[in-house]
């Protein structure tokens, strides 16, 4: 019994301090990012709260990426992105993979960082039936129909599904779980 207590007590006193360390590191975070937004212009802080559908940085027929498209939004300090261009077949494909979404992402994020002084952007995406946005993601049923089965550990896999495929595409940014009742 004594034993058990000290290895409670011992186990309790050595997580402190590693405790204590990640507060400090949250706050240097926090601290860091509010000094970043505090040194924002208005257009600046304007820019950063706009989020744009990625038709408006698409090539219509090509379904390709225009450059200067984004460079001229990430010059109004665009903040974000959002969807995936993709409503209709061009040839045989329906999609971009996860390697081809996350070149796309990557080059938008290259060229937005290039323009606005070297602020990030965030790409999100709906992810109500997994990443199907994702040609060759795994595709489920949406999130309030999975609840519906009462199985925590078969809704806690697919949304660890979801985020694998998701992030595999370079996307960030998940809407997700959605539970619209």
């Amino acid at each position: 019994m004594v034993n058990l207590w000290l290895v409670s007590a011992s186990t309790a006193l050595l997580s402190l301090p590693s405790a204590a360390l990640a507060g400090i590191v949250a706050d240097l975070y926090d601290a860091q990012a509010q000094a970043i937004v505090d040194s924002f212009s208005v257009a600046e802080v304007v820019g950063q709260m706009t989020q744009l559908d990625l038709s408006v940085v698409m090539n219509d027929t090509t379904k390709t990426l225009n450059e200067t498209s984004v460079r001229a939004f990430a010059k109004q300090y665009v903040g974000s992105y959002l969807n995936t261009y993709w409503s209709d077949p061009v040839g045989d494909k329906y999609g971009w993979n996860a390697s081809e979404f996350r070149s796309l992402i990557t080059r938008i994020q290259e060229i937005t960082m290039e323009e606005n002084g070297g602020h990030p952007m965030i790409y999100g995406i709906d992810s109500v039936h997994s990443a199907n946005y994702v040609s060759g993601a795994a595709i489920f049923p949406q999130e309030i129909n999975s609840g519906a089965s009462f199985n925590p550990d078969l809704v806690y896999a697919m949304g660890h599904i979801a985020s694998r495929d998701t992030e595999a595409a370079g996307i960030s940014w998940l809407f997700s779980p959605i539970l619209e009742i």
